[in-house]
């Protein structure tokens, strides 16, 4: 079988990658063509993305990945999910590009709750009030700025719109449409009671179609003559759900910035305890269920580590920071993952310092100790979050797998094995790249199914397995 080379344009909340692969039908190669930083910036209050930096990079990564390998087949985009870009007709951007780490939002999430409507909107889309949610960033604009909808034609969602930079083409798919809070959480359409409570205009987004389409060729520069743009699951996570290998009944952890946590379903969880739980119900590339819960992730120890000297740069650095942290004992109290408190303080030290004395512990002294501190309730956080999926779908879980950035990270792994009392897999993949890279395969019909494409995989993972101690 001729060889398949694909690059998956893979961006993160903090990191950007173009990952290239080389698909023979019976084995996956990997090179990263490209790494970049990212972040957004805060102007009078409010958090933006710097769009042109981003297709910039994306670009640049394109350029690297066709200089690397001449015979580059495809790309696809995949990223965070909820932000969205504004546009006019003309796909001309109109309004600046807001961030989800916003407070701007809380004013509707509270008047939401005060009006007694949170149960309805998750009865509705099935996703649970957060105030990054997309459908309360669009009422927010449509409130602050209230001639919006005259200058404004179209909403699309941030993959979709690199889709549209890249290609020329506005589609939605069904992964990154359900984190919006604005879909049907039992059909495949938008909720329009949904935006006429929030007065979204109903035509803004695109109606979702499933992954795994080719879109058209690439027309942004001469050099990528040739390079088709492929439909992928624009969220992240659904790439890396989605392609990790399952035995048995399997919790499934995407670890970086969020952690996300949960399992694939045939339906979505519903009903008194998953709303007060906060499951959010969201769908896979070809709109199957993703249950899972969103906690906060590794972003606590990001954003603590400015408060330090050094920041640790080389993998050794990062290798002697775990091993300090080892050597911590267990905190004697731990911070809820789910604090609002936490999701984008000033200064994260301080905030979690206040935490911990509020709860009657003592703050840690040093890098090491906040790296224990973070990993241990993250690890409580997972294992509180699995008994919740447990007694909603009736099910044990037998197994814990985690990728991401944090499945590199032997002490998040371990304590996370120690609090469930189950053996955690850890693949260390690219896991969002390859899941990217999977449906790319599909659309071009090299593969026929996902399951096929993971059976292939599977033995060249070399996993890591952590046993409770």
């Amino acid at each position: 079988m001729a060889k398949t080379t694909l690059a998956a344009i893979d961006l993160g909340a903090t990191s950007g990658r173009v990952i290239v692969g080389t698909w023979s039908g019976s084995d996956l190669d990997l090179t990263e063509a490209y790494r970049f930083p990212n972040g957004f910036n805060e102007l009078n209050g409010s958090a933006y993305w710097d769009l042109g930096t981003l297709f910039n990079e994306i670009k640049t990564g394109l350029l690297k990945a066709r200089e690397l390998f001449p015979d580059l087949e495809s790309c696809g985009v995949d990223t965070w999910g909820v932000d969205s870009v504004l546009t006019n007709r003309d796909g001309r951007l109109a309004f600046p590009a807001h961030a989800y780490r916003d407070v701007r939002t809380n004013k509707v999430v509270d008047a939401v709750r005060a009006e007694g409507m949170d149960r309805w909107l998750f009865d509705r889309s099935g996703i649970p009030m957060v105030n990054y949610n997309t459908s309360f960033q669009l009422a927010e604009l449509l409130q602050s700025f209230p001639d919006l909808d005259k200058v404004v034609d179209q909403a699309m969602l941030l993959p979709h719109y690199f889709n549209f930079l890249l290609s020329g083409v506005v589609k939605s798919e069904y992964s990154e449409a359900s984190t919006t809070q604005l879909l049907e959480v039992g059909g495949d359409t938008y909720c329009q009671d949904v935006f006429e409570h929030f007065s979204i205009p109903s035509g803004w987004l695109a109606e979702p179609e499933h992954a795994g389409q080719m879109l058209g060729p690439v027309r942004i520069d001469p050099l990528l003559e040739g390079v088709q743009l492929a439909l992928v699951p624009g969220h992240d996570t659904s790439c890396a759900f989605e392609v990790v290998p399952r035995e048995g009944n399997t919790f499934i952890i995407s670890s970086g910035t969020w952690m996300l946590a949960g399992a694939m379903s045939d339906k979505a969880l519903l009903g008194d305890e998953a709303f007060e739980s906060g499951i959010s119900n969201e769908r896979c590339g070809d709109g199957s269920y993703r249950p899972n819960k969103i906690l906060l992730g590794l972003w606590l120890l990001e954003q603590t580590i400015p408060s330090f000297d050094k920041r640790p740069q080389t993998d050794a650095e990062w290798g002697a920071l775990i091993s300090a942290a080892e050597e911590r004992p267990d905190p004697d109290v731990l911070l809820n993952i789910r604090d609002r408190d936490l999701f984008n303080p000033q200064s994260m030290r301080d905030a979690i310092d206040e935490k911990i004395r509020s709860m009657g512990g003592t703050p840690p002294d040093d890098l090491p100790g906040y790296m224990r501190l973070i990993c241990a309730s993250l690890g409580a956080g997972v294992c509180e979050t699995m008994g919740i999926f447990e007694n909603i779908m009736d099910k044990h879980f037998d197994n814990v797998v985690i990728v991401g950035g944090g499945s590199k990270n032997r002490l998040l792994c371990q304590l996370i094995a120690n609090a469930c009392g189950k053996a955690v897999t850890s693949y260390n993949l690219e896991a969002s790249s390859v899941g990217n890279i999977a449906y790319q395969l599909l659309a071009l019909g090299k593969i026929k199914s996902l399951k096929e494409f993971q059976d292939v995989l599977r033995p060249s993972l070399s996993p890591k397995v952590y046993k409770p101690q």
